[in-house]
């Protein structure tokens, strides 16, 4: 359940000029003064795409680790910027990093296409690799969003899986984060909106402390 032929195959492969604003997409300034603050200034990038994020965070003073499961994404991202440091692996099989070695965790719409036990059991991983007091922030889908049409297929609540794309898609309200967050200080929790692909898209943005 990864995914790897829509992202491959289609995404990347087809993503037109027009289709690129979300490089510009930074959602991090906002936050700047908080996750600049922490002293660990390690950080892994989750899903990193063609690294935007990742480039925020090097320009910041982090030393990070862009990590995605699409070497064609990897390969585009270190086309655009030859000094990011890649590692490819898909997150369903674990996040191969040491307990307690990081400052910063980052997942920017990269963690909401598992069913809700893998969604937990990742959120638990990603615990385990924070330094006490240290950060995870992202962002996923909000149901707001109008994606689910007649051609989804429900397999849990707020969880679908579209056939013609051969891509799953979880959508995320205030109670999901609810069960997510248990163990974690919750800084911020918000629900925004941002232009990606020349649409609206609905967004939680979450800052969480170890």
């Amino acid at each position: 359940m990864t995914d790897k032929k829509y992202w491959n195959e289609n995404y990347y492969n087809h993503l037109k000029e027009t289709e690129k604003d979300f490089l510009k997409d930074i959602w991090m300034k906002k936050y700047k003064d908080i996750i600049c603050n922490i002293k660990n200034k390690n950080a892994i990038d989750l899903g990193c795409g063609l690294g935007q994020d990742s480039i925020w965070l090097f320009e910041n003073g982090f030393h990070v680790v862009s990590c995605d499961f699409s070497e064609r994404a990897t390969r585009k991202f270190k086309e655009i910027y030859p000094k990011a440091n890649i590692m490819n692996f898909d997150i369903v099989d674990g996040i191969p990093f040491k307990s307690n070695s990081v400052g910063l965790i980052n997942a920017n719409l990269s963690l909401h296409y598992f069913d809700m036990r893998k969604t937990i059991q990742i959120f638990d991983e990603i615990y385990e690799v924070l330094v006490n007091h240290g950060l995870f922030i992202g962002r996923m889908n909000s149901d707001k969003n109008g994606y689910v049409n007649d051609q989804f297929i429900q397999l849990e609540n707020d969880f679908y899986y579209d056939p013609i794309r051969e891509q799953h898609k979880r959508l995320f309200n205030k109670k999901q984060f609810s069960l997510l967050t248990k163990k974690w200080k919750v800084i911020i929790l918000d629900e925004v909106v941002t232009i990606r692909k020349g649409r609206k898209k609905y967004t939680w943005e979450f800052i969480l402390q170890k």
